[in-house]
């Protein structure tokens, strides 16, 4: 890679905006679903579990593809690279209590239920902001001018890769929904022709669905 050259990530970047806004959400929403709805607690507990699926497969992509090139490419990153890392394993801590409270929740929908399910969705929600907020502003700039533009596309690949096809469609709805009009284009111009010919053939119509189920969230 050139020295001057600079990897575009606008696409992680979307990634980022969709996280930041759906993890936001979900506790409060949460909060506000009435004692015993369970039509409202299956709907949002199908979310939450998608978004944590959503998330642990972004994850995985950086353990997996970035992070080994950053330590083999800048040693003196190392602590940093470990610090991402090991912040991951503390998020899959969260997701791994979170997934078992929701199928809690859905099977009883009340207020015991929904009070230590929206407890941790709080904790998580401030240990994703934290991580995303030290990722873009310490180890971006190290990916852009470490990484190759197929390097840092390998990790998006494996995301979509790790997600069913119907989850990559309301993912890519959600991405759309919560970043701006140019990463959202950046994200469609950059998706493998297979997935954007099944997302405009079917995967819109299937997020709006999707979205019509949480109509009020």
């Amino acid at each position: 890679m050139p020295e001057d050259a600079v990897t575009d990530l606008t696409e992680m970047l979307a990634v980022h905006d969709c996280l930041r806004h759906e993890f936001a959400r979900m506790p409060l929403t949460v909060k506000a679903v009435p004692e015993g709805d369970s039509t409202r607690a299956a709907a949002l507990g199908e979310h939450i579990l998608l978004m944590m699926s959503f998330l642990q497969a972004h994850d995985e992509g950086e353990d997996l593809l970035i992070w080994p090139l950053l330590s083999e490419r800048n040693p003196e990153q190392a602590a940093l690279v470990a610090t991402m890392a090991g912040e991951h394993e503390g998020l899959l801590v969260d997701m791994a209590i979170i997934r078992d409270q929701v199928a809690a929740w859905m099977a009883n929908p009340m207020i015991m239920e929904r009070s230590a399910l929206h407890t941790t969705l709080i904790k998580l929600e401030k240990e994703l902001l934290h991580h995303l907020a030290v990722e873009e502003q310490h180890v971006a700039p190290l990916i852009a001018s470490l990484l190759t533009q197929e390097e840092v596309a390998a990790a998006g690949a494996h995301t979509l890769a790790s997600l069913t096809p119907g989850q990559v469609s309301v993912a890519i709805g959600l991405i759309l929904k919560n970043t701006s009009a140019e990463r959202g284009e950046a994200i469609v111009q950059g998706l493998p022709v297979g997935t954007l010919a099944a997302f405009e053939e079917s995967g819109r119509g299937l997020y709006t669905d999707y979205a019509a189920r949480l109509s009020d969230y």
